[in-house]
């Protein structure tokens, strides 16, 4: 009898487990939007990408329960700290300042790819028309070429010191953001000479304080974010100031307290990391502001000091299998934390 009585409880736990384990799934299952109190949502968290396990994350008993989301597993080779990110189609690159090298996930293949000669912190990558990748090797203090074989060309460096953070191109040049003298260093991005210096350290205007992260629109306008001074610069090819977002450090929704990545998508709706309110904002292409998304935390879709964000149109057809069903997604935001659970958070911008 007792025996029974000590299956019978047995089963009882087992049961009352896996009804947790189910209910824990189904609510991890449950779709992040934003905003999240209209029917017409814009955004849609799809998934985090925190490894080297991400094309092979899954299980063999994984499916046998209801609202089973594979994204909760343990990452087995995860990321150090991900800083820059870029794209190109089918491929996503992804530095990683911890391991001293660029990894490349390849969508269509699965496969993961690694190069990197004698990187030491590799905190942004910007990708030429041609494949050419320009590595801002923080550490080293230069910019390391590498042609579209991955193969190592040259170095380039401003002979002047400096502390490169961030880059982009436009034409000919390489746009360096230079936190140590608080100004945008103009390359030459074939010979790596220095063609001119943009800003000067200060609050005013065409002034910085620590800039971090920039940018480039369709239309040859320069995005820096000018993050001690709290506000987005945005200048032409010419180093003349043109707009800016944001005037001084706020707590307001539209304003910044540490503003730090940008990107820019199709239609010049400019899309600001917060590394101190742990989120995103996105604005229009007449300066209002439309909305904010992203969590705090380790929860699903949560931000932990985020530093860097890419649009990719390219790649959106590999999330699919993440969208709500009715929905379908125009292109993908990544954000990319400093720490916390998820390193890379995948975002989809919806179709209406």
């Amino acid at each position: 009898m007792n025996a029974i009585k000590k299956y019978i409880t047995s089963g009882l736990v087992i049961a009352m487990s896996l009804i947790a384990i189910n209910v824990a799934f189904a609510a991890d299952a449950k779709h992040v939007f934003y905003p999240s109190d209209v029917k017409n949502p814009r955004i849609q968290f799809l998934t985090a990408i925190n490894g080297e396990g991400f094309f092979s994350n899954g299980s063999s008993f994984g499916n046998r329960f209801p609202g089973y989301n594979p994204d909760s597993q343990r990452e087995k080779a995860p990321f150090g700290q991900t800083y820059g990110l870029a794209s190109t189609q089918d491929e996503l690159f992804i530095c990683d300042v911890t391991k001293q090298q660029v990894m490349i996930f390849n969508f269509k293949t699965s496969t993961i790819s690694k190069f990197g000669v004698n990187l030491s912190k590799p905190v942004s990558i910007a990708i030429d028309k041609d494949g050419t990748r320009y590595i801002v090797d923080l550490g080293n203090m230069k910019i390391s070429v590498y042609d579209a074989q991955n193969k190592f060309v040259r170095t380039m460096a401003d002979v002047q010191g400096w502390y490169p953070v961030a880059a982009a191109l436009l034409n000919d040049s390489l746009y360096v953001v230079d936190s140590k003298n608080h100004q945008v260093v103009v390359m030459n991005k074939n010979s790596g000479a220095v063609t001119k210096r943009i800003g000067q350290p200060g609050e005013a205007i065409g002034e910085f304080a620590a800039p971090t992260a920039i940018t480039v629109s369709d239309q040859g306008l320069i995005y820096v974010s000018n993050t001690h001074n709290g506000r987005v610069d945005v200048i032409d090819g010419n180093g003349k100031f043109v707009d800016k977002y944001g005037d001084s450090p706020n707590v307001a929704a539209g304003s910044f307290a540490r503003p730090k990545g940008i990107a820019l998508d199709k239609e010049n709706r400019l899309y600001v990391v917060d590394n101190s309110f742990e989120n995103v904002q996105i604005f229009n292409d007449k300066k209002q502001f439309l909305m904010p998304f992203g969590e705090i935390g380790n929860v699903k879709a949560g931000l932990n000091l985020p530093m860097t964000i890419l649009v990719d149109y390219d790649n959106a057809k590999y999330f699919s299998k993440y969208v709500a069903p009715g929905h379908e997604v125009e292109y993908i935001i990544l954000v990319a934390s400093q720490t916390g659970a998820n390193k890379i958070n995948v975002f989809g911008f919806l179709k209406q």
